[in-house]
């Protein structure tokens, strides 16, 4: 309630002197006499006026704030029925008895019907804009809270992603590679020592950047390296990664980006000696966006973990930049386009910390 309009203190001083002197000049353009517009600043009637728009618009706002918490569990427009009515019946009520007190103890004599018929009407339309006024801005203040506890729920979901994504471990790779790992062993024990670096290093940087929010393009080129190698012992070195970037430094992306990436393009695409993946990774022209360029040649079965897992990574990456993650197929080529997010030092010191 607090954050209504009628509440605010500005408001309340400077709405009921414009009432006032509104309302005054209507009675003066009821009785037809403007004799009196000029003296209108000297005149103890416009007082009078001003001091009879605070007792009705403070005397509604108190009847509204009350009723508020009364009224809070009625249906709707029985809520809005007895606001309506309640505030008219006592801003009314005190009106007329100011005026009457006005007349009887200042004037001297008391007002006759006529003339309080029109103090009542037009304090009575007053009233009435007065709840149309609340009611508006109840309405607007209600939409508000709607949207804004969506936005928070929407918000509350991609944070659950986002900390999902950097959390999981890819279990399939695991497995694979351990399965790998076994039939080499049995050939040359130094290149299951290598598989089993290149497979550690790959765990072991997911484990150490877990928690970190953002990481540069450098550190994420390593670790997709490792992955190139690893698989490449799958697919007998028809995998290749193509960085025409220099400077990997400044830009920075969600940890596991390129792992998660690669992993996919890699589970739904056919690969084989005569069509070996070839995966190349650029800026756009105007650097917002970095992209991973391969040709397409899709799987009939997709691998749908690798998908869900490539989904939340474009769900997360609307944490760090109003430009979407997106990806475009034109002709028999796939775009992967991430956002580009370069970091200032200062920037880049907060995120080691």
């Amino acid at each position: 309630m607090n954050r209504l309009f009628i509440h605010q203190l500005v408001f309340r001083i400077l709405s009921a002197p414009i009432v006032g002197v509104m309302v005054y000049l209507l009675i003066l353009l009821i009785n037809n006499d403007f004799t009196e517009l000029k003296d209108i600043f000297s005149s103890a009637e416009v007082y009078v006026c001003i001091g009879l728009a605070y007792l009705s618009l403070e005397s509604m706002r108190l009847t509204l704030s009350l009723s508020e918490k009364w009224l809070s569990r009625q249906v709707l427009k029985r809520r809005i029925t007895l606001q309506i009515v309640g505030t008219l019946l006592i801003s009314l009520s005190l009106i007329i008895l100011a005026i009457w007190a006005y007349y009887k103890w200042v004037i001297g004599f008391t007002i006759n019907a006529s003339e309080l018929s029109i103090f009542v009407s037009i304090y009575g339309v007053i009233g009435l804009l007065y709840n149309a006024l609340f009611f508006s801005n109840f309405y607007l203040n209600r939409e508000n809270t709607r949207i804004i506890q969506q936005e928070k729920k929407l918000r509350e979901k991609l944070d659950a992603d986002f900390i999902s994504f950097k959390n999981e471990i890819n279990p399939d790779l695991l497995y694979e590679s351990l399965e790998n790992l076994i039939l080499t062993l049995q050939h040359n024990a130094d290149q299951a020592e290598e598989q089993i670096d290149y497979l550690a290093g790959i765990y072991r940087y997911s484990l150490i950047n877990r928690h970190k929010e953002l990481i540069s393009l450098e550190e994420e080129l390593y670790a997709a390296d490792h992955l190139i190698k690893l698989l490449n012992y799958k697919y007998q070195n028809q995998l290749n990664l193509l960085n025409s970037i220099r400077d990997t430094k400044s830009i920075y992306l969600i940890p596991g980006s390129m792992l998660v990436t690669i992993d996919a393009i890699v589970r739904n695409t056919l690969i084989s000696k005569k069509s070996p993946l070839v995966v190349r990774i650029y800026l756009e022209e105007g650097d917002e966006y970095l992209v991973l360029q391969h040709t397409i040649n899709d799987r009939l079965l997709l691998h749908q973990e690798s998908l869900h897992a490539f989904a939340r990574l474009q769900r997360s990456y609307s944490f760090f930049s109003e430009n979407p993650f997106v990806q475009v197929k034109a002709g028999k080529e796939n775009y992967i386009k991430f956002p580009l997010m370069r970091i200032t030092a200062d920037e880049t010191q907060t995120i080691h910390d």
